[in-house]
């Protein structure tokens, strides 16, 4: 299968600070939170018209947990201890198993490069009083590393109307602190660990007009507390080959109130994830064939309470109950896969069998052919099966929004969703200033799991929906990338076109929400005296929403000018949207940015700043 890489000089390059703004302008993905309003706007990603968890998001090959409503937000994931980033498109279930029905996103780390002490800053200020400062600090001596990130990020919210006190966007903080550290316990086996806290802290406000009473003030808090650790063992089997062991446990606490100012007629939802998972991974060499043959199971539970005081006869009465029934489940897999190389042609044959506490069993086949009837012309086709369980938030969630006038909820009917998809490309790259490449997909989903937006149940002033198996859908769709780089690269353009068309079948109409034409163009040039200009151009148009409705096309221009200041450091001053594109208060289905322009300056620095050749490690 086919692998983009974003690495960390490409994601500087970009500006990004994040995960969702390192993708923002990858080729055939769409990271808009404009798209999930109605979940708080979180950065999630689509590929091929798949989103949320049907795109399955890995740290260092291990499943992420902590999604809100089944979306992981890349704006909460920083981009400082990153060395790369992975995106496979397509169905890749026969691998990774659930979830990867668009394709994996796999973000990956890697050891310091030198002996000795090595680091990394960030400092950068933006319009809405926002700050971000990013920090790693790592020691090697030969193969023992240790290494330290961290990250924070404030910024101020955003009014809903100017005549009141509401807030569209919260005033958000976001904090990471993160340890890496690996040794050789021998010649042959080497052992990392990887512990992450991720803590996000959203405020919120509404108000609410009581007849005669005047108006209320609403806080609306909700504090995100994630914990990861993972082990991994790898043992040199000699000749190519090795084996890697990973065991990683994952905590994801959530807690969300509505606090009414100056009463005590509140309530406070806490959520709770956990998961369990430990995977084997072997790759034997064998002359023209590469074998993998692999292991996982799974454990995950998901609790949800909800706390609530309420007003009676003898006074204030506060409750603690269970809101939703504990979810509880666990999955095993076995997988394999063989890289075939015969002279031109590769052949990739894979499988991948797993079998779930709640759902029986699933089987997800795969096979890819790739083929090099020339140095600078590479061709490569695919078709395998994806599937995705139902989640434990799909089966017992309810998502509050009752302010809104609405809530999610759960469905233990649920069953898994199931598809076929077939993936082609061709790359031609006549020398290195050009590369241009063209692909296509399409994809068939049965059981689709979404939510029921056509048979809410009112309840007073609130309307409940349901997540529902829906029928069948399809997409299909094509991109096309030319990049050019000219003077030693010292100029770089990239050029490329997304075409999108989606079917519902069951409703014979578009999906909602998923535009159908994307351009993105962008240039960085290195001028005399250490300058760096970096112009970026993405116009996507409308999509299909209702019958009677439509989002709206919209047009973002970024741009960055940064000079060198010492070796490995550049100061730079940058705009984000420049041509303000943003939503509308209140209009349904509004994609655009919900943020608007956004200004920004700050300085970014390595350690060591002398000659990398001289202190990198082999």
């Amino acid at each position: 299968m086919k692998t983009d890489v974003v690495t960390s000089e490409e994601m500087d390059r970009r500006g990004a600070t994040n995960v969702a703004e390192a993708l923002t302008s990858q080729p055939g993905v769409r990271v808009d939170p404009g798209a999930y309003g109605y979940l708080g706007n979180v950065s999630a990603i689509q590929i091929q018209g798949f989103d949320r968890n049907r795109v399955l998001i890995l740290e260092d090959g291990e499943r992420m947990t902590g999604d809100v409503g089944g979306a992981i937000d890349l704006a909460t994931l920083p981009t400082g201890d990153l060395s790369r980033i992975e995106i496979v498109s397509g169905p890749s279930s026969s691998l990774y198993g659930s979830s990867a029905l668009g394709g994996v996103v796999n973000l990956v780390t890697a050891p310091p490069r030198f002996e000795g002490p090595s680091g990394r800053v960030r400092l950068e200020g933006r319009s809405q009083r926002a700050v971000l400062v990013q920090a790693n600090g790592a020691y090697r001596s030969g193969k023992t590393w240790a290494a330290l990130d961290l990250n924070l990020f404030r910024q101020d919210g955003l009014a809903r109307v100017a005549e009141l006190p509401d807030r569209q966007l919260p005033d958000t903080a976001r904090h990471m602190v993160g340890l890496r550290a690996g040794t050789a316990l021998s010649k042959r086996i080497d052992l990392r660990v990887r512990a992450r806290w991720l803590h996000d802290r959203l405020d919120g406000l509404r108000s609410e007009q009581a007849p005669g009473l005047g108006r209320y003030l609403i806080d609306l808090p909700e504090e995100t507390h994630r914990y990861t650790l993972h082990v991994i063992e790898s043992i040199d089997l000699g000749k190519g080959s090795n084996l890697r062991i990973t065991l990683g446990r994952q905590w994801s606490d959530n807690e969300t109130a509505d606090d009414r100012r100056n009463s005590p007629i509140d309530q406070i939802r806490d959520r709770h994830q956990r998961m369990h998972s430990i995977e084997a991974v072997a790759t034997l060499a064998d002359g023209p064939r590469t074998w993998v043959f692999g292991g996982r199971a799974e454990a995950e539970t998901f609790s949800q309470y909800l706390t609530k005081s309420e007003s009676v006869a003898s006074g204030v009465v506060t409750r603690r109950q269970e809101e939703v029934v504990p979810q509880s489940f666990g999955n095993a897999a076995i997988y394999g896969q063989m890289e075939w190389r015969l002279g031109k042609l590769t052949v990739l044959p894979g499988v991948r069998f797993e079998g779930h506490t709640r759902y029986g069993s699933a089987l997800a086949p795969r096979l890819a052919l790739a083929y090099r009837p020339a140095k600078e012309l590479g061709l490569r086709v695919s078709s395998g099966r994806g599937f995705r369980a139902p989640s434990a938030k799909e089966l017992g969630f309810v998502f509050d929004h009752s302010y809104y006038g609405y809530r999610v909820l759960g469905n233990a009917e649920l069953v898994p969703e199931t598809s076929w998809g077939v993936n082609a490309d061709v790359t031609w790259q006549p020398d290195r200033a050009v590369t241009l490449r063209g692909a296509s997909f399409m994809n068939w989903v049965d059981s689709l799991i979404d939510i029921d937006l056509a048979n809410g149940i009112t309840r007073g002033t609130v309307v409940d929906y349901r997540y529902t198996n829906f029928g069948k859908a399809r997409t299909f769709g094509a991109d096309a990338l030319a990049t050019l780089r000219l003077w030693s690269d010292r100029l770089r353009a990239d050029v490329s076109y997304s075409y999108l068309w989606t079917r519902d079948d069951s409703s014979d109409r578009p999906l909602a929400g998923k535009p159908p034409h994307t351009v993105t163009v962008s240039v960085l040039a290195r001028l005399p005296e250490k300058f760096e200009v970096y112009g970026r151009w993405r116009m996507t148009t409308d999509a299909f929403l209702t019958e009677d409705s439509r989002s709206p096309a919209y047009s973002m221009l970024d741009f960055r000018l940064g000079r060198e200041v010492w070796p490995k450091s550049q100061a730079y001053v940058g705009v984000l949207n420049l041509l303000d594109a943003h939503q509308d208060v209140g209009r349904v289905g509004d994609t655009r940015p919900p943020l608007g322009r956004v200004i920004y300056l700050g300085l970014r620095a390595e350690l060591p700043w002398e000659d990398e050749d001289a202190r990198a490690h082999p």
